[in-house]
């Protein structure tokens, strides 16, 4: 009797370990990521404090941790009206998972929903800007300020950057003018690493050129849409040390001519994070052709 009721306790720790999947999901700080895409060329802001710039990440407060937080966003740019959202909580997909497991379903249910964790914020945050304006961004604000000087402390470092949507892509470090650097033995690189689209970066100008290059897959995986520029681009982008980025290519469909852009995570945000900095590089590069204002940015070019 005694070994029954035991092996049916050991049942139920397990249901018990196995069905609050939220909970097990979290992180034990109590504290969750949240990646925000914004217009190019956009300033990000969370509660006041920059975050980013085109792309933004930062660790905030779990639901569970905090149930009452309420974050904000706003986003900035010139020529356009700032646009301020509050940061949406949704049911975490894991909850759900409970249900899988009809029997032990009450009890992760009940963990989960008295803990908190079968809410978090939206791990994803896109931010449109549709109302232009004569607003221009005050790069002389403190928290502009502030970004900047954390940014730069680690501008010795080198930046770990994945190339996405290139093909026969080369980068050499130059001027501010496109010229290559006197003395320099180093021309034309090409990316490196397992897949050939890696490099590390020091701080500076560098005059990126290639094709744009795009091969999606549908859901399935089962057929396939390339994309390929007809004409190759030529760009010279400011590169700062430190943290992770993405140079990704682009196609303006008018002229189909190639062009690049740069989206950044710096140091001192990358490694609050906890991810791995190719974890981090990936979903840069995975999230190229979702920076919003794109064909303006083209047309700017």
């Amino acid at each position: 009797m005694f070994q029954k009721i035991s092996v049916l306790l050991s049942f139920i720790a397990f249901l018990f370990s196995l069905n609050n999947c939220a909970t097990m999901s979290a992180r034990e700080d109590g504290l969750q990521v949240i990646f925000v895409k914004a217009p190019a060329d956009s300033h990000i802001y969370l509660d006041g404090e920059k975050i980013g710039e085109t792309f933004g990440a930062s660790l905030i407060d779990s639901p569970k941790k905090d149930p009452n937080k309420q974050y904000k966003l706003r986003i900035e740019k010139d020529g356009f009206e700032p646009k301020e959202i509050e940061v949406t909580k949704e049911i975490h997909m894991l909850f759900g998972w409970n249900l899988i497991f009809l029997v032990g379903a009450p009890i992760g249910f009940a963990v989960d929903y008295f803990s908190g964790s079968y809410l978090h914020y939206n791990r994803w945050v896109e931010v449109e800007l549709d109302q232009k304006s004569n607003f221009k961004v005050n790069l002389n604000s403190e928290s502009n300020r502030i970004y900047v000087q954390k940014r730069d402390i680690d501008r010795a470092l080198p930046v770990s950057v994945k190339f996405e949507k290139v093909s026969n892509v080369t980068y050499e470090a130059t001027d501010a003018n496109g010229n290559p650097i006197q003395n320099s033995s180093a021309g034309q690189q090409r990316p490196s690493g397992e897949y050939g689209d890696e490099a590390n970066l020091l701080q500076g100008y560098y005059k990126i050129s290639g094709y744009y290059y795009s091969k999606d897959y549908n859901t399935s995986r089962t057929a396939s849409v390339t994309r390929v520029a007809k004409l190759p681009g030529t760009k010279v982008l400011v590169i700062p040390g430190g943290g992770v980025g993405a140079i990704c290519g682009t196609m303006d469909e008018k002229t189909n001519r190639t062009t690049f852009y740069w989206i950044h995570l710096p140091e001192f945000i990358s490694k609050k994070l906890g991810e791995s900095k190719s974890l981090q590089s990936y979903y840069l590069a995975n999230h190229c052709e979702q920076v919003f204002d794109l064909k303006q940015y083209l047309s700017q070019s």
